[in-house]
C-alpha cells in the first residue's frame, strides 16, 4: 500500500530516488491539514507528469524539546514529562494521535484513490532523542513501545547530546532492541545536535566526513543526518558547506545522508538543490516554512473576511488578485457557512499543496518519468 512502512519496502522507495541522484522530499505535520496538503501537491505533480509512483516522507517529532509535533495533532495544551506532565497521559496522547496520523495517511493514499494513490508515503518518527541536552535520558519519547514504532516506517535515533562514542554505544544497543522485539526500521543517526531554536549550532562545529562513515560502519545505521550548515537560527540561512558533502561522497558513503534546514536549502539556485543529491544526500526535511510563511498568510485572510463582512452580502467567499472581496447571494448554508468554516482551512492546504509542489520540481521529480 502507498504508506510504506516494512523496512525492505521503505529501503526500496529510498533506493528508487538514489537511483536517480534524487533527495526525497519529507515534509513535516502536526495536524491533518498539513498532511493533505503535503499529499495532495504531491499527487498534483505526479498526475501533471503521468508518475505512476511519487515518493515521499511526512514526519512528525514526538517529544523533541524545542517542538513537538505529534502531541499537538489534535489540540496544543499537552505538557511534556520532563517538565511536570502526566506521563499516561502523555503517553495516551501521543498513541492517539498517532494511530489518527498513520490511519489518515492509509485512507487518504489507498492504491484505489485516483486522487492519491500514486503517492507512496513513508512516515516517519523524526528527532526521537534518546538524551535531552545535559546528558539526561528524555522522558518524552516513545522510543521503545514497539507497538508505537509500527505506527512509523523509519525512526531518527538522536543522541546528539552524548560524546561521540556513547552516541555509537546507544545507536548500536537501539538497533539491536528493535531486533529484539522483531521490529525493523529504517534507522537514522545524528553526530552532532543541529540547530533547534538556536542551539546545536552555536555549540558544534560542521561535521567530520570521516565521523560519517565511522558512525555507519560501527552503528549499521541505514541513513545519518550530518550538519552541513543547512539549519538556520530564526530562519537565518548559514550556508551549504559544500567541502563537507564532497569529502562524504569522495570516501564513498553513498546515497545514506538526510538533511536539515529547508529554509537555507530553498535559498539555493535549482541546480544547487539538485546537486545534493548527485552528492549522496537522498532526503530533506522541511517544516519550518510552513508556519513562517503560510501561518502569517491564514492570519491575514482571517482578517480580510472579517473585515469585509457586509450586513446584507454576508462573508466573502473570496478574493481577486488585488485583494477585492467578492460574494455569493445563495442562500445555501454551504455558502453562508462556508466562508467562517471552510476558507482559511482551504486556503492552507492550498498554499501547502503549491509549497510541496515547487519543492518537488526544484528537487528534479521530473526524473522519475524516466
Amino acid at each position: 500500500m502507498p504508506l510504506i512502512r516494512e523496512y525492505d519496502a521503505v529501503k526500496d522507495l529510498y533506493k528508487l530516488c538514489a537511483d536517480r541522484d534524487l533527495v526525497m522530499a519529507r515534509i513535516g505535520y502536526s495536524d491533518s491539514d498539513q498532511i493533505q496538503g503535503i499529499v495532495r501537491g504531491a499527487a498534483c505533480f505526479g498526475r501533471e507528469r503521468g508518475l505512476k509512483k511519487v515518493p515521499i516522507g511526512i514526519f512528525a517529532t514526538v517529544g523533541h524539546y524545542i517542538m513537538q509535533q505529534l502531541p499537538r495533532y489534535l489540540s496544543s495544551d499537552h505538557r511534556l514529562p520532563s517538565e511536570g506532565g502526566d506521563p499516561a497521559e502523555y503517553r495516551r496522547r501521543c498513541f492517539r494521535n498517532g494511530r489518527l496520523a498513520a490511519g489518515f495517511l492509509e485512507i487518504l493514499t489507498d492504491p484505489a484513490d485516483s486522487d492519491f494513490g500514486h503517492v507512496h508515503v513513508t512516515h516517519h518518527y523524526d528527532h526521537g532523542h534518546h538524551t535531552l541536552p545535559g546528558g539526561i535520558v528524555s522522558q518524552n519519547e516513545l522510543l521503545r513501545e514497539p507497538e508505537f514504532l509500527d505506527l512509523f516506517s523509519s525512526v531518527m535515533f538522536d543522541d546528539t547530546h552524548s560524546p561521540f562514542d556513547r552516541n555509537v554505544e546507544h545507536s548500536i544497543a537501539y538497533k539491536k532492541l528493535l531486533e529484539v522485539s522483531r521490529r525493523r526500521k529504517v534507522l537514522e543517526g545524528c553526530l552532532e545536535e543541529v540547530a533547534a531554536g538556536g542551539q546545536g549550532l552555536e555549540k558544534s562545529d560542521f561535521t567530520d566526513p570521516h565521523k560519517i562513515v565511522e558512525y555507519l560502519d560501527r552503528t549499521g545505521f541505514d541513513l545519518v543526518v550530518p550538519n552541513i550548515g543547512t539549519e538556520s537560527i530564526h530562519a537565518k540561512a548559514v550556508g551549504v558547506q559544500w567541502q563537507v558533502l564532497e569529502q562524504i561522497h569522495k570516501l564513498g558513503v553513498g546515497h545514506r545522508l538526510i538533511v536539515h534546514g529547508f529554509s537555507s536549502i530553498r535559498t539555493l539556485s535549482v541546480p544547487e538543490q539538485r546537486r545534493l543529491g548527485a552528492l549522496g544526500v537522498v532526503g530533506m526535511n522541511a517544516w519550518s516554512y510552513i508556519p513562517q510563511a503560510i501561518g502569517p498568510a491564514l492570519l491575514e485572510r482571517s482578517e480580510l473576511i472579517r473585515k469585509y463582512k457586509d450586513a446584507q452580502k454576508g462573508y466573502p467567499v473570496g478574493f481577486d488578485a488585488q485583494g477585492n472581496p467578492h460574494y455569493n447571494p445563495s442562500k445555501d448554508a454551504n455558502v453562508f457557512f462556508g466562508p467562517v468554516l471552510d476558507q482559511v482551512r482551504d486556503l492552507k492546504v492550498k498554499l501547502i499543496a503549491e509549497s510541496v509542489y515547487e519543492i518537488l520540481k526544484n528537487l528534479g521529480y521530473d526524473r522519475l518519468a524516466a
